[in-house]
């Protein structure tokens, strides 16, 4: 089984937007998508591809949490902080989703001209 698929599992968190009238409880409702990854086959490839998404994703995230700290230093409204970081892991997620499925789509082009 492919490991990545149990990323999936945070999923499961979505549902306590409807126990705690939370909405943004519903967010964690996008993690299902790593579910889809648990037939795929867990190769060298992959992993090199995870690897290389993850790291994008990690860099991404450390750049804008440093921004979101110093708008909110700046704009002396610590009221900001859980927007920002939201949505600055919201974004490194989404950067981390879309360079995986990039790397997946050139490697689906290259085996069909191959």
């Amino acid at each position: 089984m492919n490991m990545i698929a149990l990323m999936g599992l945070i999923g499961f968190l979505g549902f306590l937007g409807f126990y705690t009238g939370n909405f943004g409880y519903f967010g964690f409702f996008g993690f299902f998508v790593f579910f889809t990854y648990a037939l795929k086959k867990y190769d060298e490839l992959f992993d090199t591809y995870v690897k290389k998404a993850a790291t994008t994703a990690f860099f991404t995230s450390v750049v804008l949490f440093c921004a979101a700290l110093c708008a909110v230093v700046l704009l002396g409204d610590p009221a900001l902080i859980p927007t920002l970081f939201t949505l600055v892991f919201v974004f490194s997620v989404m950067v981390f989703i879309l360079r995986l499925i990039i790397y997946e789509m050139v490697e689906n082009i290259r085996s069909r001209e191959e």
